[in-house]
């Protein structure tokens, strides 16, 4: 497998840290899978990908551009993250439906990588993602719910259920987090408590409940509310809401990278966060996590080491989340959640080996 040329397909080059993790994870562990691969990732900013990553990259709306890397590669990935769903927007999906499309009529290798898959509400879209992953090589998703919507979908591809790609990178140095905490002038003796949240749907009511439960954590724990952008500067928009400039909130309004992001959560008591990413992160950094519920991929995460959300967006309850969170800053997390977590991480590393056999398997029987 010298030399494998393979293009990768994604939500890369947007400054969402979720999805660049992701990126760097399964490019992490193609190259030490592969000899000396020969990558092609399409991005929404294909200078900053190649300078980030040094892979070649191609613009993600330059249909000859991407048209001439799928038709010179030998494999093309799809992943991983939650590429194929109709609700954030069903355009995006069909966008991300046709890359592998093409993949599948140049008669190159497709491989699905740790996706989470769904919902999908327009019929002729579960129509078409049907008969299109019925041709795919391999699919691996990151919950049996994304397998489940499948297998219900007609799709009789053999369908593997692994972890989220994220898991299988090591944990950050936490020095790097606590340099951070310190030039912002955030008190090192008082709990910490990492808030990681983004607009949604009837933002102005959910979050002001939410406001009102962050300050009395602040005040009555005689805490620290530090609110981290998963996605810049998106989510420094969001967070602002929660009363900048008030005591005992902090705003760490900055384009951190992976590993400063991850070693900045490292360092809270407890992290709330609707962002999936923001949650493994904690778990990659074994940081007790609450989750607040916006969207299926929140629970489905949540479930898989035998948590529920604290609360959601639909429905916030203030009261719960706040004494949710006093438990957690006393007592943490059960052994047995960190025990799932190790065995998420080892699942997440199978996408490759996973990867790795069926390419083999064509390269023996072609």
């Amino acid at each position: 497998m010298a030399n494998y040329k393979i293009v990768i397909s994604g939500y890369y080059g947007f400054n969402n840290a979720g999805d660049e993790a992701m990126l760097s994870a399964i490019l992490q562990a193609l190259q030490g899978t592969f000899d000396s691969p020969d990558i092609t990732v399409i991005s929404g900013d294909p200078k900053s990908t190649a300078a980030s990553f040094g892979v070649h990259t191609v613009p993600r709306f330059s249909i000859s551009s991407i048209c001439r890397s799928i038709f010179s590669s030998d494999l093309i990935i799809s992943g991983g993250g939650s590429l194929l769903q109709d609700v954030t927007s069903w355009k995006s999906m069909i966008y991300y439906l046709s890359i592998i499309t093409l993949g599948v009529l140049f008669r190159k290798q497709v491989f699905l990588y740790s996706q989470g898959i769904g919902p999908v509400r327009y019929r002729v879209i579960r129509i078409i993602l049907k008969h299109v992953l019925n041709h795919v090589d391999g699919i691996t998703v990151r919950d049996k719910e994304s397998k489940g919507f499948l297998q219900r979908l007609g799709v009789h591809r053999k369908i593997y259920t692994t972890a989220d790609a994220v898991l299988s990178l090591a944990p950050a140095d936490l020095s790097i987090g606590r340099k951070i905490l310190d030039k912002r002038g955030i008190p090192p003796e008082k709990k910490k408590i990492g808030l990681a949240i983004r607009y949604w749907h009837h933002s102005r009511e959910w979050m002001e409940k939410l406001e009102k439960t962050v300050h009395r954590l602040a005040k009555e724990k005689d805490a620290v509310i530090i609110c981290i952008p998963m996605q810049f500067p998106e989510d420094e928009t969001a967070a602002e809401a929660m009363g900048k400039g008030d005591e005992g909130v902090y705003f760490l309004n900055e384009d951190f990278s992976i590993e400063e992001l991850m070693s900045i959560i490292g360092n809270m008591d407890v992290l709330l966060g609707m962002r999936l990413h923001a949650l493994i992160f904690s778990a990659l950094m074994h940081v007790p996590f609450l989750g607040i519920s916006y969207d299926p991929k929140i629970d489905n995460f949540l479930a898989l080491i035998g948590q529920k959300a604290s609360t959601s967006v639909q429905h916030m309850d203030g009261e719960k989340l706040y004494n949710d969170t006093c438990r957690i800053l006393s007592s943490g997390l059960d052994a047995k959640d960190w025990e799932k977590v190790a065995a998420l991480q080892e699942r997440a590393c199978e996408n490759v080996q996973i990867l790795k056999s069926l390419v083999t398997h064509k390269e023996e029987n072609p």
